[in-house]
């Protein structure tokens, strides 16, 4: 007993917990004034910049009062346990906004910090003296959470001809160049007016490259709600084109659409079938190879039930670069259920497991909507189910519904969800924010339940769109943030503990757009050039590294997970052969940079 206390003690003194494998579910809400509305909508697991600062992820939320009148909005930091550090950015210091949503937060690969993606309602910060309807904005942050730049977008020349333009972006990412792309919808009014597909690329510094909404030959509405970047630079949006039968109206059928990496579209798609209504919200770039790549899009489409009614349920396509379709497929049961986004992880040999969230109403009657973690096999031409569960009722909730979904460690993934809760006798709901815990590890079913929906196969045909590009004249005009603090966690099940180093090197891929894609299985034997060799690939514990150039200046051999982190350095004295360990780096994929200041080569190896 004495043996095993001195043990903890050690561990606990080291910073360090023996933790087994279990799911958590937490609560995050406001403790100073429980009639806030805290709704995240998303969230970043990462690392600490510094051993001192326990950064574990991120949560961008509109923190609502019940009075709708009043919002604001905030960047939240947590560590490894989900303990609240700081709320770093508030904006409009003084004011009260109408209504304020937050859209996306993502790491940034080019650099270090994040970028971050808003839309504001009826701000009452005037933009040249002018009230405008919605301006969406775009932060870029540091490491340590600092505003580098914040701005919002909106016409170059903002009149009352302009004012009432609906202007929001839902989603972003960065492009290999450092470029930030976003894309989403625009009309000339909120209302009454065709609303078209709207996509604008920025430089890392905030400044415009181009900007353009698309119509389609529909004249319908369309909305961009995910983006990504193909291996050719190519850019590929998913979203929705809506199928008119009255006005600009209609059904909604799943949207492809390729862009160059100048904004001139290439190739578009609506994806029709016997389906009512269905819609893409994410999409995910599964090989590296130019002009060809393969994509799973997730989303939702309405299949017809056995009374003939619509039943709604989760949509997965497997489409090529061209817009051709490889598989379709559809999940769920008698009820709803909408996915909201994607992972996946590749396993070498066009196999994947693809991991979602989102909600579904099949399986309770005391709740409305509750989160799934719905995870899948893929092999060429077929998908099998290998869990669907979802996080039974902890709390006096009505409603839950998943919205993103994160690597958290080996075999872990994190939620964010959002949730309606009845928090005094009046049974007025206000909304908080969960995120839970799916540790595949666990051998139990504590915080989750199992389901069985079933998987099938959904026939859909690719209606070819013309999309024209209207050039629009945007310019940033700079905001301010001020620094606030008011979120905490209150955990309701299991214990919560992400594990952000095994998160950033488990293979599992959100946006990534870079090598870390490519099939395993394709790795040499031997990674050589002239200069270099580097092996066995795939290795153990250490790789051996052979310098054959002459050494004249200071020659370095780094290591770099899947994210292009810097992990271990190594230098090489001589053109003797070196032995670099991978000792302590988790099983999966690493680049090897191996060089001086005047020229370095990189290398692919995959740790067993």
């Amino acid at each position: 007993m004495n043996k095993h206390l001195y043990l903890a003690i050690i561990a606990w003194l080291i910073g360090l917990s023996t933790i087994q494998a279990q799911n958590a579910d937490q609560q995050y809400y406001n403790t100073f004034a429980l009639q806030f509305h805290y709704k995240a909508t998303s969230f970043v697991v990462d690392t600490p910049f510094v051993s001192t600062a326990p950064q574990a992820f991120l949560l961008w939320s509109a923190n609502v009062y019940q009075d709708s009148t009043k919002s604001s909005l905030s960047l939240d930091q947590f560590d490894a346990n989900g303990n609240f550090i700081s709320e770093h950015v508030v904006p409009q210091p003084g004011k009260l906004l109408p209504s304020l949503l937050p859209k996306k937060i993502i790491r940034m690969k080019s650099g270090k910090g994040y970028y971050l993606l808003g839309y504001v309602i009826q701000s009452p910060n005037l933009i040249n003296g002018i009230p405008v309807y919605s301006t969406p904005i775009l932060i870029r942050l540091d490491q340590q959470l600092n505003p580098v730049w914040v701005q919002k977008l909106h016409f170059s020349a903002v009149s009352t001809a302009n004012a009432n333009t609906l202007i929001e972006y839902n989603d972003l990412i960065e492009a290999v160049n450092g470029d930030v792309i976003i894309a989403g919808r625009y009309s000339p009014t909120p209302a009454g007016q065709q609303i078209n597909i709207l996509a604008t690329r920025l430089t890392s510094a905030g400044a415009i490259v181009w900007n353009y909404q698309y119509s389609t030959n529909f004249t319908c509405n369309a909305n961009a709600l995910a983006l990504t970047e193909a291996t050719d630079n190519n850019i590929i949006l998913t979203g929705y084109v809506e199928l008119c039968t009255s006005g600009f109206g209609g059904p909604r059928q799943v949207l492809f659409l390729r862009l160059q990496p100048t904004g001139t579209p290439v190739i578009g798609f609506a994806y029709l079938g016997a389906t009512t209504e269905s819609a893409g919200t994410k999409i995910v770039k599964r090989t590296s190879i130019a002009g060809n790549d393969a994509f799973f899009i997730s989303g939702f489409t309405d299949v017809t039930a056995p009374t003939g009614a619509p039943n709604r349920q989760v949509l997965i396509l497997d489409v090529r670069e061209s817009g051709a379709i490889i598989g379709a497929f559809h999940v769920g049961d008698s009820g709803t259920e909408e996915s909201n986004d994607l992972v996946i992880r590749n396993l070498g040999n066009e196999n994947y497991i693809l991991y979602l969230t989102g909600f579904t109403t099949s399986y309770y009657t005391a709740v409305s909507k509750e989160v799934f973690y719905l995870q899948l096999r893929y092999v060429p031409g077929s998908l099998g189910l290998v869990e669907f569960s979802t996080f039974p009722q902890t709390a006096s909730y009505t409603e839950r519904y998943g919205l993103e979904i994160k690597a958290a460690g080996k075999d872990k993934f994190a939620i964010l969800a959002n949730a309606n809760y009845i928090i005094n006798s009046t049974g007025n709901p206000s909304a908080f924010t969960n995120v839970l815990l799916r540790d595949l590890s666990s051998t139990s079913q504590q915080c989750i339940k199992l389901h069985q929906p079933p998987v099938n196969i959904i026939n859909l045909s690719p209606k070819q769109l013309t999309a024209s590009p209207i050039a629009l004249s945007f310019k940033p005009y700079a905001e301010k943030y001020i620094l606030f603090q008011k979120v905490f966690p209150k955990l309701l099940c299991g214990q919560f503990k992400v594990n952000p180093y095994d998160a950033l090197n488990s293979g599992v891929i959100e946006q990534k757009t870079t090598a870390s894609t490519i099939a395993l299985n394709k790795l040499a034997s031997v990674a050589s050039s002239e200069t270099v060799s580097v092996y066995p690939n795939p290795a153990s514990n250490y790789v051996f590294i052979k310098y054959s150039k002459p050494i004249t200046s200071k020659v370095l051999a780094k290591v770099f997970g899947s994210d292009m982190r810097l992990l271990k350095t190594m230098e090489i004295t001589d053109n003797s052969r070196k032995m670099l360990s991978l000792d302590g780096l988790p099983s999966g994929l690493y680049f090897i940079e191996v060089g001086d200041n005047s020229k370095h080569e990189i290398f692919k190896i995959l740790k067993n």
